[in-house]
């Protein structure tokens, strides 16, 4: 299977399938946090499936337009663009969303008596149960603000890398690219994950900022990969994103044998994360592969969700530990008020989104990071249509995907805004 690209009028490569998947990454993790509810084999089931591709997907995406960010506007004004968009909804939802989060999620688990204002105090009783990271859903965010920063030395580096002999060398055929893209991550994350152990582990010790700090050093190798993929699009990303059913089936027999124990080796340590590493590269592309076909132009509804799973991810914690204390569950609830309380999440996160932040410029740029551009004229003269009330043009007006085949863009900004790409 080739790479599925939208040509639009203009000249312009558009990767529908990536916007698709970007939306339903993040939905996914609607169910994930509902896990966090209690114990439930189904719910529990579905959190460990999201851990071998979910993230790994997300930051891979990120990797990707991060790469073309840096060809279109530069080192510097992505930098800025990256703080804006993706900083801001970060700060709100650090300040106005996660404090009520952490006290339902305290109360839920621990003490149903205390108040929100003793909760902020720190009048909690020690080692509470549940999820109270002071930044719970959103280390992602800070991940890729650091990812930012990154950004321009890993295109630069990998730039040279693509240019080189050994590296056409081993990128010749699928069955070589895949073996190329797999050590690539895999040398990355035995590194990376050896130097944090090593050396930085002593020195931050354990808690949620170290927690932190892992998360983003874990997934880097996967924003690593992205970029890559971007800067040999041409060749690398065809290979990559077709099914890959027999590396799929061999790798998951040895996640198998990890999981169940049956090759001591593949079960602890440096073994479990090698083994689960070279699984998801596999399901990855067979992933990216069934996206590219699915979402190959673009539609409306793909669109939409994709929109809107900036605004659902944002507050649906907050609404799972909303819907769980008026409901008056426990940690001992059931797989069907699990899947009650995801149903209503959706419902309620949707309607703010569709209902409340479409309409407001500023709620678009708190909570979708969309800034007003100091140009707010399309190259016509005339003013850009507002996003919200925009219909079904053809032109992508959020700008989220536009490469030119030949890899620069020089497409007019039309919606001159600032927008918020999770990915970007």
């Amino acid at each position: 299977m080739e790479e599925q690209k939208a040509p639009s009028a203009l000249g312009v490569v558009h990767y529908h399938h990536m916007d698709a998947l970007r939306g339903v990454f993040m939905m996914v993790g609607v169910f994930v946090h509902t896990a966090t509810l209690g114990d439930d084999p189904i719910f529990d089931g579905i959190a460990y499936s999201s851990s071998l591709f979910r993230m790994e997907g997300f930051f891979l995406i990120s990797g990707f337009l991060s790469a073309m960010l840096v060809g279109k506007y530069g080192s510097g004004r992505t930098i800025r663009r990256r703080f804006a968009a993706v900083g801001t909804p970060l700060l709100i939802t650090l300040v106005l969303l996660n404090p009520p989060a952490l006290w339902l999620i305290y109360n839920f688990h621990n003490d149903p008596g205390i108040s929100l204002l003793d909760y902020v105090r720190g009048n909690t009783i020690p080692s509470p149960a549940g999820e109270l990271s002071w930044y719970l859903h959103l280390w992602f965010l800070i991940a890729l603000l650091v990812y930012a920063l990154c950004a321009p030395a890993a295109v630069s580096l990998l730039s040279r890398l693509t240019s080189g002999s050994p590296y056409q060398w081993a990128t010749a055929n699928r069955i070589r690219c895949m073996t190329t893209i797999t050590l690539f991550v895999l040398v990355i994350t035995i590194v990376i994950r050896g130097g944090h152990r090593a050396v930085v582990e002593p020195v931050v010790g354990t808690g949620v900022h170290a927690v932190l700090l892992k998360h983003t050093l874990d997934f880097l190798p996967y924003f690593l990969l992205g970029v890559l993929l971007y800067l040999d699009r041409q060749r690398l990303l065809p290979s990559f994103q077709r099914p890959a059913p027999i590396f799929l089936a061999v790798t998951g027999l040895a996640l198998l044998a990890s999981k169940q124990e049956w090759v001591g080796a593949l079960s602890v340590g440096t073994g479990l994360v090698m083994t689960e590493t070279i699984f998801t590269i596999p399901l990855l592309a067979t992933i990216f592969a069934a996206s590219a076909r699915l979402v190959s132009r673009p539609r409306p509804a793909w669109r939409y969700l994709a929109d809107a799973s900036y605004t659902v991810y944002l507050f649906h914690f907050l609404w799972i530990y909303i819907f769980a204390t008026l409901l008056s569950l426990d940690p001992t609830l059931s797989t069907p008020y699990m899947l009650l309380i995801t149903v209503l999440t959706f419902c309620v996160t949707l309607a703010i989104h569709h209902f409340i932040i479409l309409r407001s410029k500023f709620l678009r740029m708190v909570f979708n990071g969309k800034f007003p551009s100091k140009d707010r004229r399309d190259a016509s003269g005339s003013t850009a249509p507002d996003p919200a009330t925009t219909g079904n043009t053809g032109v992508d007006l959020e700008q989220t995907q536009p490469i030119f085949r030949s890899g620069k863009v020089a497409v007019p900004d039309v919606e001159c805004t600032q927008h918020l790409h999770w990915t970007s």
